[in-house]
């Protein structure tokens, strides 16, 4: 109770409303682009939905955020229902739940520490509710909205099947509308990903530069970094026949090839299914048949790697390289 009644500012969650607002202002500053701010249970503040309403008269950031709470509809229950003297109010949860099948579609879910990768079978509610005020904040407005439940069916039952209640300002009204909706929470592991190869792997968090503007220099070019691992991640699972001279240069491909293999160079450039492995194992990836493909963090120590590779190979190596 002594928490809830700390001002909002105050609280640790709070961030999550200031990352909101920042998706406002870039909002403002891109009229022409539709925004919208993805976040887990973490982000679940009635202040975010309660802002966005209030700002929709001057284009604002949409949301898409996984739901903890199970809160209250303005909608009263009849005494005669719950039998008490009290106020009670329909959860929206219920409200969801109880309504008609949307859409039913497959999934694919990537492994993780907890569940192996496998092909989920959702069935998906969504409709639009009016979310009543939090009881210890009376002064606040109610706020509409939509929500979103897809639910497994079928799945494991060993506590990895999916549910997600995702509440949004995006509309729901059609098929399309809703598997948007779906899709722009599903992109929030890659977002988590990306700033995990930020933090861990280009250690930004360590960056001690004496000016506002050099770290901010510095930060632009560890993003095109994050990105690169990232991009280069995907290109090995979604593109592997690719050669790999469409993204490695010679001295680089040709340097890691060598160490890793300690063969003489092939007559071709291998392609990125071949190639990436070998570079992967370079941060520690054991390349067996059973395992997943490299994610990014033994691809970014790879390339970590493989730079100093490179460098010593233009400095040692061959006179002329065989390939262009």
């Amino acid at each position: 109770m002594e928490r809830r009644a700390l001002p909002t500012e105050e609280k640790e969650s709070f961030r999550w409303l200031k990352g909101y607002r920042l998706a406002q202002t870039v909002s403002q500053q891109c009229p022409q682009t539709q925004i919208v701010n993805v976040a887990d249970r973490e982000a679940d503040m009635y202040d975010i939905f309660l802002e966005a309403q209030s700002e929709s008269g001057s284009d604002p950031a949409d949301f898409v955020i996984r739901s903890k709470e199970d809160r209250c509809t303005n909608e009263r229950v009849p005494p005669s229902e719950h039998g008490t003297g009290y106020a009670v109010y329909r959860k929206a949860r219920d409200e969801v739940r109880d309504s008609p099948v949307r859409v039913r579609q497959t999934v694919a879910l990537p492994q993780t520490p907890k569940r192996r990768a496998r092909q989920a079978e959702l069935e998906v509610r969504a409709r639009a509710v009016t979310l009543r005020h939090p009881k210890h904040r009376p002064d606040l407005a109610d706020v509409d909205c939509q929500i979103v439940y897809s639910k497994e069916i079928n799945g494991p039952n060993d506590g990895t099947d999916v549910e997600w209640w995702l509440i949004t300002s995006l509309p729901v009204d059609s098929v399309e509308d809703i598997e948007r909706v779906i899709n722009y929470y599903k992109t929030r592991w890659t977002i988590e990903v990306y700033f995990r190869v930020l933090k861990t792997g280009c250690k930004v968090e360590d960056i001690q530069l004496e000016t506002t503007a050099r770290v901010e220099n510095c930060l632009a070019f560890y993003q095109i970094i994050a990105w690169r691992v990232l991009c280069l991640t995907h290109l090995h699972r979604e593109q592997p026949s690719l050669p790999c001279t469409a993204v490695f240069q010679t001295c680089e491909w040709q340097s890691v090839w060598r160490v890793t293999t300690q063969q003489d160079l092939p007559d071709k450039p291998p392609l990125l299914s071949e190639f990436v492995p070998l570079l992967a194992s370079l941060g520690g990836y054991n390349n067996r048949r059973s395992e997943a493909p490299p994610g990014p963090q033994p691809i970014w120590i790879g390339l970590r790697r493989m730079a100093d590779f490179a460098l010593a190979w233009l400095s040692f190596g061959p006179t002329q390289s065989t390939y262009v």
